[in-house]
């Protein structure tokens, strides 16, 4: 029996897999500045956009950095610990009220925990989905704490090797945790196109079958949102993006996350490319019957032809017509006697043939 399943539930009416829709996430973060109007806003635009689900962070700075760590991204000049500072004041409260509203909006709401008092709290208030950075890869005894809630797992690839993603792999398994989706990542903030390296899905396909695949993408917005339909187009069955109200804000992930209204163009592509992919069996489809019947050639005389003649190659030609004696059915004409007279032009079929 395989260690994981293929489909993973994150409700009633939300799963992920092969043949269920792309799982859109838009990655709030903390771009909610610890001010509940935004984070409401976020989730109202995000449900407007039509995303599946809506997803914050959730830490406290003192367990998340030393107070010497400085940033890493952006053109942040302070240490991580001020910044985090800034953004880690939602608790218990302020999450009843973000995963009642998403609730209500019809979206699903849930938030990558930092540390185990932050997931205790999240799974108490019985969220359905945990999401683990790809910071946190190495981070087993973590990984073990929340793979031992018995709920779904993102687990994000980013920066990592092999072995530690085998590693958190099987920590997750030996809690009997069958629920994981592996997410393809590049851990730079924003990440430049020619490093996003999008075939690190089908890497990640292949070297776990057993598992789904979803992308976590973090390059820098442009008109096209195309860049998450490409993944989808290589087999992610989840989009993760990082959202905000206004990226001219400041103080989080502005400045390399989508607004609404790229949000939305990026939730149009994706359903596009998923219909436009379709589901890949060979044959004819209902909607090619029109064209298959009148545009296929069969096989007519391309001259009069009397009863008792022997039909050869040269007096029969390849035409479209209503349908008839298909094409590749000639050798099975050649060398017949006609049983009947045959015009130019007619369709020629064995019944008429001895």
């Amino acid at each position: 029996m395989s260690r994981f399943i293929r489909e993973i539930t994150i409700t009633d009416k939300c799963r992920i897999s092969n043949d269920s829709p792309v799982f859109v996430i838009a990655e709030a973060a903390c771009n909610h500045m610890c001010d509940m109007d935004i984070a409401i806003q976020m989730i109202d635009a995000a449900a407007e956009s039509g995303v599946d689900a809506i997803k914050f962070q959730t830490y406290k700075a003192e367990k998340l950095v030393t107070k010497d760590a400085s940033a890493f991204w952006g053109n942040e000049k302070m240490s991580q610990i001020e910044y985090y500072k800034r953004l880690d004041r939602f608790g218990k409260n302020e999450y009843v009220q973000l995963f009642s509203h998403a609730k209500k909006k019809g979206i699903v709401c849930f938030s990558s925990p930092f540390d185990d008092e932050s997931a205790d709290m999240l799974n108490d208030l019985g969220m359905p989905v945990f999401k683990i950075a790809s910071c946190e890869i190495t981070n087993l005894d973590f990984i073990r704490h929340i793979a031992a809630f018995g709920k779904p797992i993102m687990l994000s690839t980013g920066a990592s090797t092999a072995d530690e993603i085998d590693k958190a792999i099987n920590v997750i398994a030996e809690e009997g945790n069958r629920q994981l989706l592996l997410m393809a990542c590049t851990l730079s903030y924003p990440t430049k196109n020619e490093d996003a390296n999008l075939s690190r899905i089908q890497t990640l396909k292949n070297n776990y079958p057993e598992l789904l695949v979803g992308l976590s993408d973090h390059t820098e917005p442009d008109e096209s949102m195309i860049i998450p339909s490409i993944g989808v187009a290589l087999g992610a069955r989840a989009i993760e993006k990082h959202y905000t109200l206004d990226r001219t804000m400041t103080g989080s992930g502005h400045f390399f996350a989508v607004d609404p209204r790229k949000l939305k163009a990026m939730v149009r592509n994706i359903r596009l490319t998923e219909a436009v992919l379709g589901d890949g069996k060979l044959g004819i489809a209902d909607s090619e019957i029109k064209a298959w019947k009148s545009a296929r050639k069969y096989i007519v005389a391309e001259v009069d032809i009397k009863k008792g003649q022997t039909v050869t190659r040269e007096m029969l030609g390849l035409k479209r017509t209503s349908a008839g004696l298909s094409a590749d059915a000639i050798d099975e004409v050649v060398g017949k006697k006609a049983t009947v007279d045959i015009v130019c032009d007619q369709k020629v079929s064995l019944e008429i043939l001895k």
